[in-house]
């Protein structure tokens, strides 16, 4: 009985360690997603003076996706949303996922505030 309580014990360690595996894995998509995002609007920024406000302009893609508006565009996994909320001059751009089944979403998000803007 010892002897079988200690292996469910390790089972249940590893399988909580798989898991953890499985989600970095899953999130990849995100990472990688956001990072081209960045890439995109510092390249955007560079050639117009501004941010895009739109994936299009930012020939933005990733695997199995799709653009629903142009400000939103689906992923295999997550959702990416992009805006402008402190003005042309900055970019927010948050992906998110529902990929573990629990209540709370997987959110991973880039930002670039305008340098002279004052608020919060």
């Amino acid at each position: 009985m010892l002897t079988l309580a200690i292996l469910s014990v390790m089972a249940q360690i590893a399988l909580n360690e798989f898991r953890s595996m499985i989600m970095m894995a899953k999130r990849t998509e995100a990472i990688l997603g956001l990072a081209h995002v960045w890439k995109a609007q510092k390249a955007y920024q560079g050639r117009q003076g501004t941010y895009s406000p739109t994936f299009q302009s930012l020939d933005f893609a990733v695997v199995g996706g799709k653009l629903l508006t142009p400000a939103i565009y689906k992923g295999a996994r997550y959702t990416y949303q992009l805006s402008q909320p402190w003005g042309p001059q900055s970019f927010y751009c948050i992906a998110t996922a529902q990929l573990d089944g629990d209540e709370w979403p997987d959110i991973l998000e880039i930002l670039e505030k305008d340098p002279n803007w004052s608020g919060t």
